[in-house]
């Protein structure tokens, strides 16, 4: 017990030490700048694409509707947290087997990485839900008898249309994968626009309930990213106050 008691007090101890270490780097996290461009390109969306995609929602292509119900489920919060734990349980059956300090350093890494992504997407996901639910815009199957601006709060599935859950696990999951392997940003980008719209097209989401949950998911793992640099794990500050990726060469 002891031992323990004291492995843990080391443990906060080197993690003071390395936020301290950091500390003249610091800078403020521009959330106002970002919260203002997402509500902008949220207003957007729903003043100008919400109306034609309740209108049209009946009427898109079958064969469309159904390659997007195939890759829609790569949003879920389980099929995330799943992915990751595999990782996860990987990293701790090969951490018995290395025994090289740069192999067991960069295995070490890559668990600091799970442990980054994992964090942002269930933060974003408990932010979304609790919002979505306390919000309860209807979705598009009820658009003939609400419209885009029925509210009913605590009111089901039906009713939790606003941010849109999987395009916020999209947007942390990507986003997270575009801090920590900037050099395909835009691949990773591509992807969760894709993802992200198969919401619209099986009209379980108006077009700015994926932005809404996209900007959200994306601003976790930002967050994120600014806390885990602070403390010098998986990413670090540069010169202007930024976190990067510690083991650059890697990405």
């Amino acid at each position: 017990m002891i031992r323990q008691a004291g492995e843990k007090k080391s443990v906060w101890t080197a993690l003071r030490r390395r936020y301290e270490a950091r500390r003249k780097l610091h800078r403020r996290v521009p959330w106002k700048g970002f919260t203002l461009s997402a509500l902008n390109v949220v207003a957007i969306a729903f003043l100008v694409f919400d109306r034609p995609l309740g209108e049209a929602a009946d009427v898109l292509s079958p064969p469309l509707v159904g390659i997007a119900g195939n890759v829609t489920d790569i949003g879920k919060l389980a099929i995330i947290l799943g992915a990751l734990s595999t990782l996860a349980a990987l990293v701790y059956l090969l951490r018995r087997r290395l025994w090289k300090v740069r192999r067991r350093f960069r295995l070490i890494y890559l668990a600091q990485m799970t442990a980054y992504v994992t964090l942002s997407v269930v933060l974003a996901s408990i932010f979304v839900h609790v919002l979505k639910v306390v919000i309860g815009r209807a979705r598009p199957p009820l658009y003939a008898e609400e419209g885009i601006f029925s509210l009913q709060p605590f009111s089901g599935w039906m009713h939790q249309s606003f941010p849109s859950g999987h395009s916020a696990h999209v947007g942390a999951l990507f986003m997270a994968l575009v801090l920590l392997f900037p050099r395909f940003r835009l691949f990773f980008a591509g992807l969760a626009l894709w993802l992200a719209a198969t919401r619209v097209i099986l009209a379980v989401h108006y077009p700015s309930d994926v932005v809404a949950g996209l900007a959200s998911g994306a601003w976790f793992a930002f967050a994120t990213s600014v806390l885990f640099a602070r403390f010098g794990l998986v990413f670090t500050l540069n010169r202007e106050g930024w976190p990067v990726p510690r083991l650059g060469r890697l990405v």
